[in-house]
């Protein structure tokens, strides 16, 4: 999850209200499908192949405070080559994880401070390396976020409170490379990160609990190149826009580097594509 939506691409419709007035609470709705060619979270590779990202999410702001929450789920829909990274082993159909989550944010002039909690389900059955009933666990975190002509930070701390325990620190930058205003609308913007666990690695006293890093300090480093274009607009009604994205990750953890049975990989590649239709814009109020 990124920003006030769990952030995902191909093909995405969702609607935000559209008025000229200021209102005590304004209702916000938004579904997302994306596809991309590996799942990565929180720097680790869940699924190496052909996946599909489907979410949904409502809530509503009031002021400068806003209240969201969703449901997300992971399909894979093409079949792993055997030892392949996949979440599903023999598990059912092609769904391999739903994530469920709340968050709270308020707006600080050009700082934003969220906190939330995301429910994590498996549907396989535990294939090595993947998820399964017995890894279902609860995250919390807190980020803040802030904005700028030319670069946007965000830093964000998680914690296990489930099955694996123990903090991760995400912080994550974008910085613009190109804006053209003018219809067709052009923008490419540069995005980098880095992870760090603090105790998500094994630990000795607590033999029964998961762990999702090998040992603690950098997990991995990511860049990014994002383009996205405006394909089309209609007036009064919304828009649609074309995203292109190439993504990179360098390794430094055991289990970041992990791609399958018997399989590492200091560097990771994937790319994703997908088309957003926004109707009704952003909600104007009268200042």
């Amino acid at each position: 999850m990124r920003g006030s939506w769990p952030a995902i691409g191909i093909a995405s419709v969702f609607w935000w209200p559209f008025t000229s007035e200021p209102l005590a609470a304004q209702f916000t709705a938004r579904l997302d499908l994306s596809s991309s060619n590996r799942y990565v979270w929180h720097g680790l590779s869940r699924a190496a192949g052909g996946v599909i990202q489907s979410s949904a999410a409502t809530g509503f702001r009031l002021q400068r405070f806003t209240i969201v929450g969703g449901v997300v789920r992971h399909f894979e829909w093409d079949q792993p080559a055997p030892g392949g990274l996949s979440q599903l082993g023999d598990g059912n159909g092609h769904t391999g994880e739903d994530d469920i989550w709340a968050q709270g944010a308020c707006d600080l002039g050009r700082l934003r401070l969220r906190s939330g909690v995301v429910r994590y389900v498996f549907r396989g059955k535990a294939p090595v390396g993947g998820g399964g009933p017995l890894g279902n666990t609860t995250e919390v975190y807190v980020a803040v976020d802030a904005t700028s002509r030319y670069l946007n930070p965000t830093l964000e701390a998680w914690w296990d409170v489930g099955r694996i325990r123990g903090g991760f620190l995400r912080a994550t930058a974008t910085s613009p490379v190109i804006g053209w205003p003018l219809e067709p609308y052009l923008f490419i913007a540069l995005g980098g990160e880095v992870g760090v666990n603090l105790g998500q690695e094994p630990d000795p006293t607590r033999p029964g609990d998961l762990a999702s890093f090998a040992g603690r300090g950098v997990t991995h480093t990511a860049l990014g190149v994002k383009i996205a274009s405006r394909l089309h607009s209609w007036s009064g009604v919304g828009s649609a826009t074309l995203d292109l994205g190439v993504n990179t990750q360098f390794n430094f953890d055991d289990a970041t580097r992990y791609d399958g049975v018997g399989r590492s990989r200091n560097v990771i590649l994937w790319l994703s594509a997908g088309i957003t239709v926004l109707l009704g814009g952003e909600a104007r109020v009268r200042r």
